[in-house]
This record gives C-alpha cells, structure tokens and sequence, in this order.
C-alpha cells in the first residue's frame, strides 16, 4: 500500500537558509520524493526537523489528498505498479512532460475520427485493455511489448479479439507518439516504442472458408417465400444476399448496399473498405453470370443497383438483418439433415451422426463474409485458378506487383472468365 507524508531532509538547506518540502511516497519498501512549490524557514521546523507551521501543513495536507484521489484510481491493491511509474503518474498533468494518459487520449482521438470505418472497434478494444489494467487510467509508459503480449494472453479464449485488440492499441500508441514527439526539435515525450512488437494474425480463411458441400446447401434451401412489410424475410435475404456475395467475386455487404452502377451486363463499383486507400479507387467490375441474372433482378433498386437501401436506412441495419438470417439458416439446415436422416434410416438418428453431417459443411456460425472467403478457397483449391488471379478477385494489391500496376491498364476480362469458371464448377453450366 502506499503512504504519503509530508517532510524535509535536514542535510538539504539550501543558499537561502531553507528547505524545499517534500512528499515523501513509500510503496513495497521502497521511498521516492516528490518536490513540492514550497518552502519552510528554520522558524517553520521543530528542533527534530518536522514542519510546524500550520499554513504549510494545510497545503501539504490538501496536495496529499489530491495524491491519493489519484492513486486511488490506480487500484494497487490489484496491479502491480512499480513506485516510479507511480510518481510519474503523480506528477503528470496536461502541461507535463511525463506522465501522458494514454486512454484519455485514444479516447479523444477516436472521438475525432469517427470517420474510420470500424471505429467502433477501437473503443471496444481500449474499454477491453482497460479491464485487463483493472483501472481506467493508463499511461503511456506502461504501455510496453510484454503488456501488450500479456494482453493477448488475457484474450486468448477471443481469437478475434486477440488479434485485433493488441492492433487496435499499436495503432494508437503510435498515434500518440507521433502527436506528442517532434523529433525535428529534439522533444520526446514518449520515449518507448513497441517496434519489435507483432500482433498475433488469425488464420481467418481456415474460421471462415466453407466446403463445396456447404455453399451448396446454402445454395439449394428452399425459401419460405414469408414477407415482412412487403420485403422478403431475413432467412431468404441472408441467403440471397450470402449467394449474390459468393457470385460476385466477394462482394461485401457495403458494396451489395452501396453499388449504383449497372450497365446490364456489369456492376461496376469501388470497393468500399478500401477505395480511400488506393490510387485506382479499389475499382471493380463484375460481370454478372446467368446463373444470378434473376437474383439481381429480383432486388433491383431504382437509384442504386440493390434495393436494399429502400429496406434498411443504414449499411449496418442490413449487415445486422443478415446476420439474423445466418443464424436462421444453420438451424434450418441442421433440421433438414436430421430429417433426411430420419428418411434414409426409418429412425430416429444418433446425435453423433447429427452433428458429424453437419460439421461436414462447415457452417456452424455462420458468418457473412465466408462467401468471400469460400470463393476464394474453392477457386484456387478445386477449381486451379491461378493464385495472382484470385489476389484481382478479392480486389486485393499484392506488394511485389505495385509497380507493374502503375505501367498497366486495368483488365477485368481475366478475373470475370475465372469467376465464371468457378460458378459453373459449383452450380453446372447455365445457357444464355
């Protein structure tokens, strides 16, 4: 626990006949002094050196107190701070050298930057790495590469989170070391860095990626054909919405939302999460096969390419509408696998056998984006599409291919022919 006290040392008399007063913090056995604005006389002190003076014992009792407001907020009783760190936290203030609230400031800056597109995420990470602390208050400079590792511990049952949180805070703290350093005039108020720090990557393809087996009972369900307000219900708009993805070399939810360019034969868009990062606009045309002619034209929109902005007032309205069905839809097909069970063996069957078949089409949760990621796998897996091809599928840029890309005209040909070779692969050749 720590203590505070008011003091002096006695060998510390300064030129002016007086001692500056001090606070004396003392932490696991270990003392620090804190120097105060003020000063005693020989007239102020008792004969053993302690302070008499009542005045500068009020102030002193009055900045001890503001001490341990401030330590309070630090809950030492369930984190291990070391006694400078303490000090440094004590000392600090907006006008400081030492001492910079990280939280505060990550908070402030996501604040003004609400623009980013999953912004709600940082907020979920700091409130995470604020529990981890067990303290809302966090400085810079405990932000080091071991806490950061010992983060990723303390989410090693959230996969996701552990290797999007520990992101999340590198990106902040660099945030902060670039808003508070000015290197060009030598001041450094954030000395550490976290450069040898790499947050751990998740094998998302592995988690999201369907087989055959699964994109193809997604594929082949029956719709219920129930409405809602006149539109169709979410387990067949998650489903529509899941093949029109798949079909559509990837598409994401934003861009099945935001896409207002149709020719008839091309949808022709920029690819929303990324179109602010890339000199070509993350541009993308896709040529839409038969096999989904009448899908698209079932939501045609009157001003964009889907009618789903009629429905929903927001891209995240819609991404939480098909999340919904997604859930709805694994249940549908586990019944249907229980019940053609029940057919081929004229009895009930075994949980085991129930829960074999299903994992076998690997849709157990079931998320939105495994349609990209399935497209993806099964076109360079089983169908032997070159892997650079795929890389265009996805609209991703690979780094060693930058250059080239500056010297070459845009071809989408390659990537539609490839795309129509998956589908026709996955659901049969489909005439004109």
């Amino acid at each position: 626990m720590a203590t505070l006290k008011a003091t002096i040392k006695k060998e510390k008399i300064r030129s002016d006949k007086t001692w500056n007063v001090l606070i004396r913090l003392t932490h696991e056995r270990k003392i620090r002094y804190i120097s105060t604005t003020m000063y005693v006389l020989k007239k102020d002190i008792t004969s053993g050196f302690k302070i008499k003076n009542q005045q500068i014992i009020d102030k002193c009792e009055e900045l001890i107190k503001a001490y341990r407001e401030k330590i309070s907020k630090l809950n030492l009783e369930l984190n291990s701070i070391d006694i400078d760190t303490i000090v440094d936290y004590l000392k600090s203030s907006k006008e400081d050298k030492s001492g910079i609230d990280f939280i505060a400031f990550s908070r402030k800056w996501c604040s003004s930057h609400t623009e980013i597109k999953g912004i709600k995420n940082y907020t979920t990470a700091l409130n995470s790495f604020c529990t981890f602390f067990g303290r809302e208050s966090i400085l810079c400079n405990e932000v080091t590469v071991q806490k950061l590792k010992d983060f990723e511990e303390y989410l090693s049952e959230k996969k996701r989170a552990q290797s999007l949180y520990p992101s999340v805070i590198l990106r902040l703290f660099t945030e902060a070391r670039e808003y508070y350093n000015d290197e060009d005039n030598d001041i450094i108020r954030i000395k550490q860095s976290l450069s040898k720090y790499k947050p751990k990557q998740q094998n998302v393809a592995e988690k999201r990626a369907l087989p055959e087996e699964g994109i193809k009972a997604i594929y082949n369900l029956p719709y219920l054909n129930s409405k809602v307000r006149g539109f169709d219900c979410r387990r067949d708009l998650a489903k529509d919405c899941f093949i029109l993805s798949f079909c559509l070399m990837g598409m994401n939810s934003a861009d099945l939302y935001n896409a207002t360019e149709f020719d008839g034969e091309y949808i022709t868009y920029c690819r929303t999460k990324t179109k602010d990062r890339r000199n070509d606009n993350a541009k993308m045309a896709v040529k839409v096969h038969p096999i989904i002619k009448e899908l698209i034209e079932k939501y045609r929109g009157k001003e964009r390419v889907f009618n789903f902005y009629e429905r929903f007032s927001s891209m995240a309205d819609l991404n939480r509408a098909i999340n919904i069905g997604l859930k709805e839809i694994e249940k549908d097909i586990k019944s249907n696998i229980i019940k053609s069970l029940k057919e081929k063996s004229k009895e009930e069957p075994e949980k085991e056998i129930i829960e074999k078949e299903y994992q076998k089409l690997g849709i157990d949760n079931l998320q939105f984006y495994s349609a990209r990621h399935s497209m993806a796998t099964i076109a360079i897996n089983k169908v032997g599409i070159n892997k650079y091809v795929v890389n265009d599928m996805l609209c991703h840029v690979d780094t060693s291919m930058k250059i080239t890309d500056l010297y070459i005209q845009k071809d989408f040909t390659p990537i539609n022919e490839a795309n129509f070779k998956l589908l026709e692969y996955m659901f049969g050749e489909t005439e004109d």
